[in-house]
């Protein structure tokens, strides 16, 4: 556009020159080299004209483009709400989670000990308790996250539900974390470290309403678990071989749990209890909807609480059904005195593989302690180990395939989630996606039970459910859960007298998430 304004330019000049006196011809050219003279001004004024339209329609353009980068985008993935910045470098989702369960205790008094329905007897043995039925809000989460210059990514999310009742709130996440470097993820703060595959899987993504109690042992007494106060490194890459598979390799170093009966910093010498936890899984195999993986978990605790020389710590391995409607736990091994450096260890396997719509998973596990000598504990009761597993199956019927997670900026990754739904429910005819599941869970806390040396005994009994139920998937964000969980406690006391109960659970979930 320039060039034409000077050229233009220049041959109105010329034309005015050649036109001077000095070179005046006959009047008809006169006349005509006027009219050409005009013709080029006209012309020379439109050029301006159409480069200051030009330059204003660039003008318009970059404003366009700096408005858009500044805009703010608001979105609806899944029902959750989300905003981001315009360039991209700014995000936050709110997140929400409700979950409310019924549990129908079904108890026969000859199926249990004697003493079934004295008075406090829950509190004296944990096994011979009449369970009182009812519903509770087993999680009631709201929070956000999202991620900040781009390469920043943090969480914030407090729990108000519980186990036998509600809590007032607590902190479940607050963590913030750097992904900057492809496939590498360094966070610290109240997180729930990546520690086995089921309580790597979301809360509103398990096959059945609760995790195996194997699980849950562990990652409560091992340093797992939601609200840690930890750091944590983590390594995830897709065809690290060959096309299908995915590498998963995380370790962190965590402290207590946020809002606990954990150490208090003040009042006497107490260190806070450490632990170093890490998990290894590895897709084999993948064609885009079917998965095999294998993997492991190790967890250690480094030191337990306390620090005055001489002082045996104490470590107590219980846990409860694999419904929280009651808060009982039913085996127990009390409070073990151990060795004050790495007293107690656990670790084991995973299996997970879908073929389509059908999916099956399971773990073992294994836990070691040191015991210390004090109390009457001779060397042959001073390493007691215990274990427990789980199997599980689940068939969507209307044929949808649970997804496999690889990658994510949380810990549920190397997992599977719930399916993507065909035909979410609606009454013009669509009904969701339905399945069923089982799942048979053993945790074993005896060693040396029957040990000639009384000290060295540990009875904390054995607990096994077979529990089977269905699943209605009714969109991405409501879903209801009906389970018959049959329970069976075997125990015996100092004394050698008999606790074993036997009783099943009817129970129920509904959850809505966003």
């Amino acid at each position: 556009m320039r060039k034409s304004i000077w050229l233009g330019s220049a041959a109105l000049a010329a034309v005015m020159l050649v036109a001077s006196p000095a070179y005046a011809g006959k009047s008809t050219k006169d006349d005509r080299r006027d009219q050409e003279i005009q013709e080029l001004k006209a012309r020379l004024e439109r050029l301006e004209r159409e480069s200051e339209d030009d330059k204003i329609q660039q003008s318009s353009r970059l404003k366009k483009v700096e408005d858009t980068q500044d805009a703010v985008q608001w979105s609806f993935n899944d029902g959750r709400p989300s905003v981001r910045s315009g360039d991209g470098r700014f995000e936050m989702a709110f997140r929400g989670r409700v979950q409310l369960d019924f549990a129908a205790f079904e108890q026969d008094p000859s199926d249990f000990g004697l003493g079934y329905g004295a008075a406090n007897n829950c509190d004296a043995t944990n096994v011979l308790c009449d369970l009182g039925s009812g519903g509770v809000f087993r999680r009631v989460r709201f929070g956000i996250e999202g991620k900040f210059f781009r390469d920043f990514i943090y969480e914030l999310r407090f729990d108000f539900g519980g186990t036998d009742i509600e809590g007032a709130g607590i902190i479940n996440i607050a963590r913030v974390g750097y992904v900057g470097i492809p496939g590498l993820r360094i966070q610290a703060g109240a997180i729930q470290p990546i520690l086995t595959m089921y309580d790597s899987t979301s809360s509103a993504e398990l096959t059945t309403m609760e995790r195996p109690q194997v699980v849950t042992l562990l990652v409560g007494n091992f340093g797992g678990d939601n609200g840690r106060k930890a750091v944590e490194v983590t390594y995830q890459k897709e065809g690290l071989l060959w096309d299908g598979d995915n590498f998963l390799a995380s370790g962190a170093f965590t402290g207590d749990r946020v809002a606990t009966n954990g150490t208090s910093h003040s009042g006497g010498p107490d260190d806070e209890r450490t632990q170093f936890l890490g998990r290894l899984a590895y897709r084999l195999w993948s064609d885009g909807v079917s998965n095999f993986q294998v993997g492991g978990s190790y967890a250690q605790i480094n030191s337990l609480q306390g620090n005055t020389p001489g002082t045996a710590r104490t470590l107590q391995l219980r846990e409860r059904p694999e419904i929280r409607v009651t808060g009982e736990r039913f085996i127990d091994t009390g409070a073990l005195g151990l060795e004050q450096d790495d007293p107690a260890r656990a670790y084991g396997f995973e299996v997970g593989f879908n073929w389509e719509n059908l999916y099956l998973a399971g773990e073992w596990y294994k836990f070691e302690l040191d015991r210390r000598l004090v109390g009457g504990v001779t060397a042959a009761g001073a390493s007691p180990e215990f274990d427990g597993f789980y199997a599980e199956a689940e068939w969507i019927i209307t044929g949808e395939a649970k997804r496999y997670v690889a990658s994510g900026t949380n810990n549920n990754i190397a997992v599977w989630r719930g399916p993507s739904i065909a035909s979410p429910w609606s009454l013009g005819g669509g009904i969701g996606a339905w399945s069923i599941h089982g799942r048979y869970s053993n945790m074993n806390l005896n060693a040396f039970e029957f040990a000639p040396v009384a000290a060295n005994r540990i009875r904390g009994g054995e607990e096994t459910h077979v529990i089977v139920g269905a699943t209605w998937y009714m969109n991405a964000n409501l879903k209801m859960m009906a389970e018959y969980n049959m329970v069976e406690v075997e125990r015996l006391n100092a004394a050698g007298v008999s606790l074993d109960a036997d009783f099943d659970v009817i129970q129920g979930r509904m959850m809505f998430t966003f």
